[in-house]
């Protein structure tokens, strides 16, 4: 079936005129350059954008660990039920992680925070685990 496809294919570029066939080669090299460039654009903002997201997460990092540090200094009580509230957040996030449905995306939002805690909290104690388990 493809093979006749390509026959006809052939056969029809056959049938057009020689100046037609000499006019068509720019156009598709324009185009397969223009969709070249447009795929390039596309990885690069999309590279550009997960370093962007990245370096907002970090910011976002040190910055609440500099206000609970001054919270904690001002008033110790507040501080410890914003502290409780995002680890149930985190615990909500762990339990999510072993369910086999998930839905919506602040449950996804909890999942990924719970990953991103545990490797966080697990990467100092790596050394220690038997490599036996891996």
């Amino acid at each position: 079936m493809a093979a006749r496809e390509a026959v006809r294919a052939a056969r029809r570029e056959a049938e057009r005129p020689r100046w037609r066939r000499l006019l068509a080669w720019p156009t598709v090299f324009v185009r397969s350059l223009w969709h070249s460039l447009w795929w390039f654009a596309r990885e690069l903002g999309e590279a550009l954008g997960e370093l962007l997201m990245t370096l907002f997460a970090l910011g976002f990092v040190a910055a609440v660990g500099l206000l609970v540090s001054a919270a904690w200094q001002t008033a110790p009580l507040p501080t410890a039920v914003l502290v409780a509230g995002a680890v149930a957040f985190l615990v909500y996030g762990g339990v999510e992680f072993f369910r086999e449905r998930r839905r919506g995306r602040l449950t996804m939002v909890a999942v990924c925070a719970f990953g991103f805690v545990a490797l966080w909290v697990a990467l100092p104690l790596l050394p220690f685990w038997p490599y036996w388990l891996f």
